[in-house]
């Protein structure tokens, strides 16, 4: 069964914010997609997909292929209807068999690469085995697809920063690499931040892609100027920016960053976009229309670091290779997004990470490069760097020749991490801490992180055990087990971990944080409801979300993070499948590089501040943090965040304890 919708899809959880669209096809009037309903999920182990190859066959080309190839894309040909895949499919197969379709070149990198369309070994055999049945195609009954206005254009006065790049430059048609830049002013008064670009092609037949920087530079103010044909015929690098520092648009004609990140434009810059076209035998404009995506408030801003050979560091070529490494860092950063720009005569393209004692681990690998079908690489959450690392980057030519003329480039889209540093334990000359007494009665270890604003967080979540003695009851719903007392308490709402930090303030004499009024709760004495005051010089109290983040995700070469891979969070944390559908003790799983248990998984901690959702009427919403027992790793993301309302009860719902300040010595 086939079915024709306007495209409004989005990845969405329960718990959060997090949200992204999946694929499509934008036009100035309609915007639709393709959607097929089968029985099964993508990427099914081989012998599942094989019980019906056909539906895998369709359910493959509908996820990866069809927003290119409606007829009124870049793909060649429509794989729309069921004609469409009687006619191409022995075209498809072996695009798909070559591996030069879905296009999707990396074949291996670190951490989660968004949007990728790598095909898995059931789904390869499932289109071998169409191949042998004759391409035979079910006949579907197809509705014709329905056309809409697209309504996502906000008025007029509130449209997003736009610029037309490469109006009716027609290529060679001959010419099988044609490159050139354009450079258009944006004309904008003061800094813009965007998170990426929406591409709306002037020919949507032909692929192009679409390298971009902006400078405020008089040289980008001057390069069309300066040549008197349309564009400049240069790559587009400027003495203060790269082609690429501000993103990429491949076939599918979008590139984004992830949530929580943005691209920050200067006041008064040039947008400078470089084309990256075929002639494809015919006269085609190679033109776009580009529409900014607005950023979040509060984004962080993403730099360029590029790797360049001879200009950023020297370069070594022997044969048919360039290789080029960067000096180490001298400080940690999160690699938000890859742009690389090897040259059209690259056939193969590696870039590696060497940590401090000379580890080289691959970030991103690509066995045959194929220029007109390389990208941006976005990562869904960042791939962090450490002081010292450095990148190699090593690119593989047709020709020695080729070698020696490139000039290949790597831009790495990065942000500074939040600054965390963690004093030893044994340097701190303690003796009597501010705030300690309750906490080491109970066992609650506390780690000091200093910065601008030094603080103290708990170095588990706070136990069962340590909320039945400090409030004479435990909430807990997983009881199970002789151990279930050294579990995070759990079912607790943010009013009862409030409330739980009011009494360890009142055990050391300090004032409280929280004045909780008009108290509700229910018949196992759980705050349901209360009006609260945050008093900013109390005692105890829960971790802000950026002190949470700090310690989540430190940035050293040591580091265990949250979602470096899935198997650095199994280490890490308790999280579905491994943990059993239930919380485990506290500190069972391997502590991260600060001395931190349990960040990932086991419980969702709750946050001091408070979630805000534009789209939410309800009541005050707090953050909650890191996923739990029941969830999949996705949940603990550096940019997955949740917000739920403070008096909610839950079984996967915990938190651990925090104080300003650093610790004090008696005299």
């Amino acid at each position: 069964m086939v079915a024709w919708t306007l495209l409004t899809s989005q990845r969405c959880s329960p718990h959060g914010d997090h949200a992204r669209k999946l694929f499509g096809v934008t036009s100035f009037v309609v915007r639709f997609a393709l959607l097929w309903t089968i029985a099964f999920p993508m990427h099914s182990a081989a012998e599942s997909l094989m019980d019906d190859p056909h539906d895998v066959v369709r359910h493959v080309i509908s996820d990866l292929c069809v927003d290119c190839h409606m007829g009124a894309g870049p793909g060649p040909f429509p794989l729309v209807s069921d004609a469409d895949l009687v006619r191409h499919g022995p075209t498809a197969v072996r695009a798909v068999e070559t591996g030069v379709m879905p296009p999707w070149l990396p074949a291996r990198w670190s951490g989660e690469l968004r949007d990728a369309r790598q095909l898995s070994a059931g789904e390869l055999a499932a289109f071998q085995k169409w191949k042998r049945d004759g391409f035979v195609v079910t006949p579907s009954g197809i509705p014709p697809p329905v056309v809409l206005a697209d309504d996502s254009t906000p008025p007029t006065e509130d449209r997003p920063l736009e610029a037309a790049v490469a109006l009716g430059w027609i290529p060679n048609p001959e010419d099988p690499d044609a490159l050139r830049s354009f450079s258009v002013p944006l004309n904008n008064d003061h800094p813009i931040r965007i998170r990426g670009w929406q591409a709306t092609r002037e020919t949507p037949t032909l692929p192009v892609r679409y390298n971009l920087l902006v400078s405020n530079s008089p040289v980008a103010q001057a390069l069309d100027e300066s040549d008197p044909g349309p564009g400049f015929g240069r790559l587009g690098d400027l003495p203060d920016r790269t082609s690429g520092s501000i993103g990429a648009i491949g076939v599918d004609g979008r590139f984004e960053l992830p949530e929580g990140f943005a691209f920050e434009i200067p006041p008064n810059a040039t947008l400078v976009a470089e084309a990256l076209t075929s002639g494809k035998g015919r006269s085609l404009a190679a033109g776009a229309v580009l529409r900014a995506l607005p950023a979040r408030a509060g984004a962080r801003v993403v730099r360029d670091f590029c790797v360049i050979p001879d200009r950023s560091a020297p370069s070594i070529r022997i044969d048919e290779r360039v290789n080029v490494t960067s000096e180490p860092l001298h400080e940690p950063l999160d690699v938000v997004a890859i742009v690389l720009r090897p040259d059209m005569r690259a056939r193969a393209v590696t870039l590696r990470r060497i940590d401090a004692q000379g580890t080289a681990s691959p970030i991103i690998e690509i066995d045959h490069y194929r220029a007109m079908l390389d990208r941006g690489y976005v990562f869904a959450t960042p791939l962090q760097l450490a002081r010292g690392d450095r990148i190699r980057y090593e690119v593989q030519y047709d020709t020695t020749t080729s070698a020696r003329r490139a000039t290949p480039v790597a831009v790495l889209l990065t942000a500074a991490p939040v600054e965390a540093t963690i004093a030893a334990p044994q340097s701190m000359p303690l003796t009597s801490p501010r705030g300690g007494r309750a906490c080491d009665h109970l066992g609650i270890s506390l780690v000091t992180v200093l910065g601008d604003s030094p603080f103290r967080l708990g170095r588990t979540e706070v136990t069962q055990r340590q909320f039945l003695e400090v409030l004479s009851r435990n909430p807990s719903l997983l009881t199970d087990g002789a151990e279930a007392l050294d579990r995070p308490v759990d079912s607790v709402s943010w009013f009862d971990a409030a409330e739980f930090c009011n009494a360890l303030s009142t055990r050391d004499g300090l004032s409280l944080r929280y004045e909780l009024a008009s108290v509700e709760r229910d018949s196992s004495r759980r705050i349901t409801s209360a009006l609260v005051r945050v008093n900013p010089t109390g005692g105890y109290r829960l971790p802000s979300e950026a002190q949470w983040t700090q310690c989540a995700f430190p940035h050293s070469a040591s580091s265990h993070t949250p979602l470096n891979s899935v198997a650095a969070t199994e280490r890490n944390s308790w999280m579905s499948p491994w943990a059993h559908n239930t919380s485990h003790p506290v500190a069972t799983k391997d502590a991260n590089s600060l001395g931190f248990h349990d960040l990932a998984g086991n419980v969702w901690e709750w946050c001091e501040d408070a979630f805000v959702d534009p789209a939410s009427t309800g009541p005050v919403q707090r953050a909650i943090r890191g996923g739990a027992w029941c969830d999949q790793p996705a949940a603990a993301a550096f940019d997955f965040r949740s917000g739920i309302p403070a008096g909610t009860v839950n079984s996967p719902f915990g938190f651990r304890v925090a104080i300003d300040g650093l610790p004090q010595v008696n005299p």
